[in-house]
């Protein structure tokens, strides 16, 4: 069987690709009152109404929208505590704990990871991230690594200069934190499939590659390893270049869920 590997929070999942039609850069739904807290809207594609589900939403977790807002405020703290540690341990002689190598801090892994996204600049968040987050953050951890190391010259201009690092650092959160629409536009993506003959859109955070696997009796095991969402049963297990994954599939829960409101979402009008 072939599977297409797809990533939701951060974990690696397995969808058959016979349920797949097309795969599709993300687009903002338009918004629906009446549709379940699962879905995110519908879009309009090649002249058909197709309601769009939120895979985060079904697995019982926050959009991705607010899921990188939280890291970004999180992020933030941690480099206001970096700057206050730093100055401590310049003034003090008193070891450093936290790391000085910029890409190997949370947010200098995060900043990595997008900026190797190679589809993901079609709404210049890519160019955003570049110019307003990771020099000023490289030049943080840098001269932090620098000041520590040497023990000449003026500790309170060394402490200004890491200052003014970390001001611009945090300008830039929150320069990405006013457009983070960019984010999700760049980054998510739509699955377009077929579930029970209906067509839906189901909305990941990021499409991988596919996979030639075996069938670990994906038909026919009983065995539902989710505890979090009766929508989503998870199938069987596989590691994949050293990663974990979970094939899965829509419950019949969802299939009624599905039914429920696609011909509501049918019948509306682009």
């Amino acid at each position: 069987m072939q599977f297409l590997q797809i990533e939701v929070n951060k974990q690696n999942y397995l969808i058959d690709i016979d349920d797949i039609t097309e795969l599709l850069q993300y687009q903002a739904p338009s918004s629906i009152s009446y549709l379940p807290k699962h879905f995110d809207g519908v879009i309009n594609h090649k002249e058909k109404i197709i309601p769009i589900v939120s895979v985060r939403k079904l697995l019982g977790f926050s959009s991705y929208k607010d899921a990188q807002l939280s890291f970004i405020a999180k992020v933030e703290e941690q480099h206001v505590d970096w700057v206050k540690e730093f100055e401590h341990s310049l003034k003090t002689g008193e070891k450093f704990t936290k790391t000085l190598d910029p890409h190997k801090c949370e947010l200098g892994t995060w900043i990595d990871d997008m900026l190797s996204c190679l589809r993901c600049n079609n709404h210049g968040f890519v160019d955003l991230l570049s110019q307003e987050l990771a020099s000023h953050h490289s030049a943080l951890h840098d001269n932090g690594k620098l000041f520590l190391n040497d023990e000449a010259g003026d500790n309170n201009q060394k402490i200004k200069t890491i200052q003014e690092n970390a001001s611009n650092t945090i300008k830039g959160l929150h320069a990405i934190e006013a457009k983070i629409d960019k984010l999700t536009s760049a980054f998510e993506q739509i699955v377009l499939m077929k579930v029970n003959g209906v067509e839906i859109g189901v909305v990941v955070d990021r499409i991988d590659k596919a996979h030639d696997l075996d069938e670990k009796n994906y038909f026919t095991s009983a065995k539902n390893m989710s505890k979090e969402s009766k929508y989503v049963q998870f199938i069987d297990y596989y590691e994949i270049s050293k990663k974990l994954m979970f094939s899965v599939k829509f419950t019949n829960e969802f299939h009624k869920l599905l039914l429920e409101n696609s011909s509501q979402s049918s019948d509306l009008t682009a």
